[in-house]
């Protein structure tokens, strides 16, 4: 996801400057991530690309201590919709005037908008989403959350619709959310662990539990000739009611990129919001999309 944010901003330098990548691996290309602080006067926006699992919770508040603003792609859908993970960066946002962008990829992010506008004009429709498009696609905060157990070596999650529930989908039939795909995990790992990290997999809340799983175990030079650059995904939004229907498919390439370019727009967003005095810890719904484009929306 860094490297990606990296390529994006490098693309676009007539609108944004690149002052460093910061991480906590030592690296000729990267700033320790213990500095950052010290580069803090020259950062505008600190585009926050760790894991949901286990990373976004303690680190971003902290960069908000630090008085740092922010934008993450965190993809925990529960804990967004309970408030748990906005709850934790508040405060801190609120106490030394920063501002932070939660959730602002793909999906969470462009397709969360896309639900409520679809539910807005659809309000007696049924409504659902699917993820993995055709061939299935790379899942970045499922494969992230295997990546998280103990004695993992590699991981690479595949998520697929499930025929069965496309077809509900498209009938208008409700489908509930942990019956809409499967979830096929390629792991590396040494054999005495891996009954424990199947375990572990299967108890996930908010990713794995309840859901319908394939663990496969396979060889370092198996993972690295099928997994190393697949990062294509997809996602789908079926909305119906008794007058319409509106089926929007999205397909991309490379999951990170696209990811990288939804976090950029809400840089631009995050930007706008400080220059206006606003501060605090936002979702995405509550950003307005003239903040997020250099174009005037009225010319689109």
């Amino acid at each position: 996801m860094g490297r990606a944010c990296r390529e994006r901003i490098l693309e676009r330098v007539d609108e944004f400057q690149l002052v460093g990548v910061f991480s906590r691996r030592i690296s000729p290309e990267t700033i320790p991530m213990y500095d950052l602080v010290l580069y803090k006067d020259r950062i505008d926006v600190a585009l926050f690309c760790g894991g949901s699992v286990n990373d976004a919770q303690i680190m971003v508040p902290n960069l908000h201590k630090q008085g740092i603003n922010t934008v993450d792609s965190y993809d925990n859908h529960e804990e967004i919709k309970n408030g748990n993970y906005k709850r934790s960066i508040q405060s801190h946002a609120k106490q030394n005037a920063t501002v932070a962008i939660i959730g602002a990829g793909w999906d969470p992010g462009y397709l969360s908008i896309q639900r409520i506008l679809n539910k807005a004009i659809m309000p007696t429709g049924t409504h659902n989403t699917l993820y993995g498009g055709k061939n299935g696609g790379l899942s970045m905060g499922h494969t992230n959350a295997i990546k998280s157990i103990p004695n993992v070596i590699a991981a690479h999650q595949t998520t697929l619709p499930r025929p069965d529930a496309k077809t509900k989908a498209l009938r208008g039939i409700p489908v509930p959310a942990n019956d809409r795909h499967r979830r096929i995990c390629h792991i590396v790992a040494d054999p005495i662990h891996q009954d424990e990290i199947r375990k572990q997999i299967q108890n996930t809340d908010g990713y794995f539990k309840n859901q319908q799983l394939e663990i496969n175990f396979i060889s370092m030079d198996e993972f690295t000739e099928k997994f190393s650059d697949k990062n294509s995904h997809g996602g789908q939004i079926i909305s119906v009611d008794d007058n319409a229907k509106i089926n929007l498919q999205l397909d991309m390439k490379s999951n990170p990129m696209l990811t990288a370019n939804a976090m950029l727009c809400y840089a631009r967003a995050n930007h706008i919001m400080q220059s206006r005095n606003i501060s605090g810890a936002f979702t995405i719904d509550q950003i307005p999309p003239a903040f997020l484009m250099a174009d005037s929306v009225m010319e689109i």
